[in-house]
């Protein structure tokens, strides 16, 4: 169990994430939905004010959530009074809507002011009265019941009901409709569609909407009757459910569209169909296959055969251009669907270096049937010559003599010609015409042959320039500015200057260098932390820096590169540096080292404590220090993006910390080598020049070259991990190849037995689950399917260094992991607040944590996943999929059927717990939650 002490640190950790991240972004959501929803009261529909309210909604229970966690009752009694408002103007439960957008608006300024007095500490954790304005929201949701609602418990079946057609239901569409495609599979479609029908049956009979039974029933009726086929019913069938949905949630009564009537009356065999509407003997084709529903796009649906260009033209005549529609306006797109465009491309691109291959087979077949072509020339005149002759030899035979019978027969059939005046032919005669005639006709497909493959070579070189441009605009398209997230500590900075009388500013170098938008989002957290410990650990106070003769302002420099597909960061202070002699202290006494261990001996080894888990040198806790919390976290970040951290520091001087991220763009020029058979590539930017170590000495596993001593290391030695030794002279063969690098920002050389080629390849991505070195970047996939690691030699470092004789260092491996694995949990849930919270609860009691933000990246994890989880925390209502959706796919799984799963929700209503249980949840839990007792239930699921 966790004491006192340590649930007050992650209290005080929860807090300041929820201030820091989580607040800002949900107050934003408020103000800007809150002026969204003054214009939209004016002209917007009803569809419309329900979306802002919604939204609105959510941002609201997100602060309650956070609040929660972050021990901040007061706030999190205004935020749930908020939304509780919200979800009743949804409901069009109040008829007063400018007094509640009035009560809304002092709410949000209220809200803003009580962030502001928690993040100076002026506010403490106790209960204390409610503000006023939470009172008056209070006292005005009394007047929006609606007459003769007993209970609240009616509004949140609303949500409820809501939640589940809008998502699950969709969720199912979805997955039918990526089956509907030319020549799908029967079988397939089928097994789908029998998965819609009972998700609608069971959803019609659980939440009270005969309407999804019906539209089943009814389809099975027409695929009974034979009237269309499955492909052709399906898309009927979705497009029906999606507009009775659509009447269904605004209000209307769902009835069926008279096109789908049309069907049902045609499959029971009535005669009489609806009034206006053709029927399907009439108009085989003519019913639309997508009923359009409000604030869609308006595609033509044509009601009989459009036969003449002038009926064409005057059908199509409302139609605006579309180039000049397209010209004028931006689509926005989801970044993950541009993520999938990318890796499409990535396909399209492997498989065009497959065709290549190919190419250059049909080429060398070409070539060899040319040659053996010509081998048949001299051929070819022999078996004319040959012919020639037998015929003149035939001739003259049957001018000569009778004694043939069949010959004689012939010539009495042909007694008015001379012999010389008509040519008679045998069976050899025919033979060798024919194969006179095969001859040419093996040339001529020869030609033909050559033909084709000069065509295909240009459509290939096509082919690709059009990939490359794609690519390049999809890639461009991923891509914002770094200044777009470095700007933004900027105002945080000067808070905390004013607040702590310390003059700093921060500069900005490579504002304009294009970092990946995933990876700047994902970079946040990290460099938030690493510019408070600048702060607060590396910055002196005016005075003191006065006194040691620097400027009175600190600096803190945020820069940005590219190089090697590697995007480094690097945040700099000019302030005291790291005190190795208090890391020592502090290290010694948490265990990290030995006192044997010196400064001088350990200097690496002191600054990696820095990033243990529990590690601070601070005296006093403090809300920028002392809780042991900070840099094990940024470190845990930027692992799981593949990335690596170190730090830099002079005592007096300052400190730097550097991250390396690699990139995730589809191509890479790199450089193909071979070493010990082995086929491997590096970055071509990674390799500054090559250089035959043949024609250079090697002296004690160095070089000379233009006047710089540079360190020589085999590649297999390398990565081997074996002890290194020195390279001898012996060991390198005349046609060794060096490559100069460069490693702990030194030149430095890896010897090589081959270089391949060099040419822009596709890299894909490693899995982030699975634990490699840094140095190992991604893979490449060639045209003949083998895939090729692709190294970084600036991630180099720990390798390069020659090892002790204790070193015990194993090979890289990359099998499953040891069955005796550390118990691991995993969190999904939206608010970094909760997760951060769990995270510090379960990792002080031993569990390995893994952390996704919805549940789309907690199903696409646990696909890839095979084993080393054992207890799921999920959350309901999160964005891209629910709780709910994700319980129903989990039970599903082959794998993780059986994976406990612990629902952690701020809903307290038995509805969303009945549903949660009854699909499968284990145990079910409200935020804000006990830590202890969190730890005794996450116990009885994980045992030793």
């Amino acid at each position: 169990m966790l004491d006192a002490a340590t649930l007050e640190a992650i209290t005080q950790e929860a807090r300041q994430a929820f201030l820091d991240e989580d607040a800002p972004e949900c107050l934003s959501l408020l103000t800007t939905g809150l002026q969204q929803l003054e214009g939209a009261l004016l002209n917007a529909s009803a569809g419309t004010l329900r979306l802002i309210y919604k939204d609105l909604s959510r941002a609201a229970h997100s602060l309650k959530g956070g609040a929660g966690m972050a021990a901040l009752p007061t706030l999190q009694q205004l935020c749930h009074g908020m939304e509780d408002l919200f979800d009743a103007l949804e409901k069009g439960q109040g008829s007063d809507t400018a007094t509640a957008l009035g009560l809304l608006s002092l709410a949000t300024e209220e809200v803003q002011n009580l962030i502001d007095l928690a993040m100076t500490g002026q506010i403490d954790s106790g209960d204390g009265p409610p503000p006023e304005i939470a009172v008056a929201l209070a006292e005005f949701l009394t007047t929006c019941t609606s007459p003769g609602e007993e209970d609240m418990n009616i509004g949140e079946v609303s949500d409820f009901i809501k939640t589940a057609l809008s998502l699950e239901l969709e969720a199912c569409l979805e997955r039918v409709e990526k089956v509907l495609v030319p020549n799908a599979n029967p079988d397939l479609l089928g097994e789908r569609f029998k998965v819609l029908a009972e998700e609608c049956t069971l959803l019609g009979q659980a939440l009270s909407c005969p309407w999804l039974e019906q539209v089943i029933t009814h389809s099975h009726q027409v695929q009974s009757q034979g009237i269309l086929s499955l492909a052709e019913l399906t898309p009927l069938a979705i497009a029906e459910l999606r507009r009775l949905r659509f009447q269904f949630l605004a209000g209307q009564e769902p009835s069926l569209s008279v096109e789908f009537q049309n069907l049902l009356f045609h499959s029971e065999g009535m005669l009489e169909p609806v009034e206006g509407i053709p029927t399907i003997a009439e108009s085989p084709r003519t019913v639309p296959l997508k009923t359009m529903l409000p604030d869609q796009p308006l595609i033509p649906v044509f009601s009989r055969p459009v036969s003449t260009p002038s009926e064409i033209t005057e059908t199509l005549s409302p139609i605006p251009n579309p180039e000049s529609v397209i010209g004028r306006q931006n689509l926005r797109i989801p970044l993950e669907r541009v993520t999938r465009m990318s890796n499409t491309v990535s396909e399209l691109l492997i498989n065009h270096e497959r065709l290549l291959i190919y190419d250059k087979q049909l080429r060398q077949a070409s070539r060899n049937l040319k040659q053996r072509s010509q081998q048949l020339v001299p051929i070819r005149e022999q078996v004319e010559s040959l012919y020639d002759e037998l015929t003149f030899s035939e001739q003259t035979s049957s001018s000569s003599s009778s004694s043939s019978s069949i010959k004689t027969n012939r010539l009495s059939e042909l007694a008015e010609f001379d012999a010389l005046e008509f040519d008679s032919y045998t069976s050899v005669h025919t033979i060798l015409q024919r194969f006179q005639e095969l001859m040419v006709q093996v040339q001529e497909i020869q030609e033909d042959i050559d033909l084709v493959e000069r065509d295909l070579q240009e459509t290939l070189i096509h082919v690709r320039q059009s990939l490359d441009s794609l690519d390049g605009d999809l890639t461009q398209s991923r891509l914002v500015p770094f200044g777009a997230l470095a700007k933004s500590f900027i105002q945080p900075l000067e808070k905390l200057s004013q607040r702590h009388q310390k003059s700093v500013r921060l500069e900005i170098v490579g504002e304009t260098i294009l970092v990946e938008l995933v990876i700047l989002e994902q970079l946040r957290t990290p460099l938030t932390h690493l510019i408070r410990n600048a702060f607060d650990h590396g910055l002196e106070f005016p005075k003191e820096r006065q006194a040691l003769g620097k400027n009175k302002e600190g600096t803190i420099t945020l820069a940005a590169s590219i190089a090697s597909n590697q995007v480094m960061l690097t945040i700099t202070d000019d302030g005291r540096g790291v005190n190795l002699a208090k890391i020592r202290q502090r290290a010694i006494a948490l265990g990290l080292i030995s006192e044997n261990d010196t400064v001088e001996n350990s200097r690496e080894k002191l600054l990696d404590c820095i990033f243990s888990p529990g590690f601070s040198t601070a005296t006093n806790v403090s809300e920028l220090s002392g809780r042991g919390l900070g840099l094990d976290i940024v470190t845990h970040l930027v692992e799981s993006l593949r990335g690596t951290i170190r730090l830099e520091t002079q005592e007096g001087k300052g400190s730097r910390f550097i991250i390396r991220i690699p990139l995730t763009l589809n191509i890479l020029s790199v450089l193909l080598v071979r070493s010990q058979q082995k086929v491997l590539a590096l970055p071509s930017q990674s390799v500054l020049r090559m250089l035959p170590l043949g024609d250079f000495p090697l002296t004690d596993g160095f070089i000379e070259w233009e006047n710089q001593r540079l360190s020589v290391r085999s590649l297999h030695e390398l990565l081997s991990y074996s002890p290194l030794h020195r390279l001898e002279s012996k060991q390198v063969k005349p046609n060794n190849v060096g490559l100069m690098v460069v490693v702990n920002g030194q030149n430095a050389v890896i010897a090589i037995e081959e270089v391949i080629d060099e040419r822009p390849l596709v890299v894909k991505a490693l899995d982030p689950i699975t634990p490699l070195p840094a140095f190992l970047t991604g893979c490449a996939v060639l045209g003949t399917g083998e895939v090729v690691p692709i190294l970084v030699p600036e991630n180099f470092d720990s390798l390069w260094q020659p090892q002790t004789s204790h070193d015990t260092r194993s090979p890289l491996n990359l099998g499953p992991a040891s069955s005796n694995h550390q118990r691991s949990i995993l969190i999904i849930d939206d608010s970094i607040t909760v997760r951060r919270t769990l995270q510090r609860i379960l990792t002080r009691s031993g569990y390995e944590i893994i952390q996704c933000r919805d549940g789309k990246e907690a199903w696409e994890l646990l696909n890839r996943q095979n084993e080393c989880i054992d207890l799921a925390i999920c959350d309901l209502e999160m964005p891209n999929m629910d709780g709910f959706s994700l319980l129903q796919l989990i039970r599903t799984h082959a794998v993780w059927k059986s994976l406990p799963v612990v629902v952690l929700t701020s809903r307290e209503n038995d509805l969303h717990r009945q549903r949660a249980m009854g699909l499968g949840a284990n145990n079910y839990l409200t935020k804000p939650f006990q830590p202890n007792k969190l730890l005794e239930l996450v116990g009885t699921f994980i045992k030793d």
